[in-house]
């Protein structure tokens, strides 16, 4: 099976050249692809010099990560599909290979990584608290939030992806709903940018709005009760500029 690679990005020229590098080494790695948001910088030229395959994203709203994924997913070419963050500092071709093995194996048609680092305020104040009361049996996943995925380019088609910072967790609801086979694979130690404080706070309030709004259409809760939830997360204080 071929895979593909996915970077959605923006203004991250002095990341591209380098995640395009190390994932054309991986095994099996037949594409690199970079969903462009716009850039003001130099990124899609150089991009285009690493001859990998370049897409505007189709919708230019902030943030558009699930926007960037999902243009990615749908004009790929491999079997697999690997969406990563282009700013990891220390990306290896190991670090990319282990999350479409279990998949090349036959263990998985989904795969979530998990790495070496703390979880962050969004993760431990928002998504896993959700999960427990509403999906209780994901909570195992110890970075539900993570952007290092994997999965069969079938399954993606099966599923809606959310604009913004909801769409990991609403893939991972969703494909477990569907039966999807999913495992966890730790990558080991991801060094990366920290988000602002602005981007935390709007992260915040979208994973919280793909998890209930799935917990209203699972019938789990009603809407009421969902934005009032909703509404309740501005309370939260985030402390500062930290990891999701």
């Amino acid at each position: 099976m071929d895979v593909s690679v996915v970077f959605p990005s923006k203004n991250r020229e002095r990341y591209v050249r380098k995640a395009i590098c190390t994932a054309f080494k991986a095994r099996h790695v037949r594409e690199v692809i970079i969903v462009d948001g716009g850039s003001t910088d130099n990124t899609v030229e150089v991009a285009l010099k690493e001859n990998a395959k370049v897409i505007i994203q189709s919708n230019l709203v902030y943030p558009g990560k699930g926007v960037a994924m999902r243009d990615g997913a749908y004009l790929s070419s491999g079997d697999i599909i690997v969406f990563a963050d282009i700013d990891i500092a220390n990306l290896t071709p190991q670090f990319i290979e282990k999350l479409y093995m279990p998949i090349m194996m036959g263990e998985a048609e989904f795969v979530k990584g998990c790495f070496g680092r703390a979880a962050g305020r969004v993760t431990e104040l928002v998504a896993k608290p959700l999960l427990r009361m509403f999906y209780p049996e994901l909570a195992r996943f110890k970075q539900p939030l993570s952007g290092e995925i994997a999965g069969l380019k079938k399954v993606f088609y099966q599923v809606e992806f959310e604009n913004g910072w909801g769409v990991d967790i609403g893939l991972l609801i969703d494909l477990y709903k569907m039966g999807v086979r999913i495992v966890e694979v730790d990558l080991g130690f991801k060094e990366h940018e920290m988000k602002p404080l602005h981007a935390l706070t709007d992260m915040a309030y979208q994973v919280a709005e793909a998890i209930l709004k799935r917990a209203v259409r699972d019938r789990k809760i009603d809407e009421a009760w969902a934005k009032r939830y909703i509404s309740a997360i501005s309370e939260i204080d985030l402390g500062g500029a930290g990891y999701a």
